[in-house]
């Protein structure tokens, strides 16, 4: 299992969705450190949309993630989003870390 970050593409929430990156850097961090997490507007409805089709949310100090089984995954949960009339889109999250 690993997990996407959500993050919001847009609206009043920003904050409170800003993904922090509290973990620690890779070992052989070399300015090019990514993660990939979902934009998604609105962010509310991506929740309730993920959680009624029986999808792991965890939030934590970082906000919302969702827990898929793999990166197979992905288009599966963006089109089940999608679908439901939230905006998502796959993006770098990493936004704290100088990467110059």
């Amino acid at each position: 299992m690993t997990t996407l970050p959500l993050i919001p593409k847009e609206g009043p929430h920003h904050g409170r969705w800003r993904h922090t990156r509290r973990d620690r850097l890779p070992v052989f961090y070399m300015n090019d450190f990514s993660k990939m997490g979902l934009r998604v507007h609105p962010c509310d409805e991506a929740l309730r949309v993920l959680e009624e089709n029986r999808y792991e949310l965890i939030r934590d100090n970082d906000g919302f993630h969702v827990a898929i089984d793999g990166a197979a995954q992905v288009p599966t949960v963006m089109q089940l989003l999608n679908g439901h009339g939230v905006h998502c889109e796959i993006a770098d999250v990493v936004d704290q870390v100088y990467q110059g």
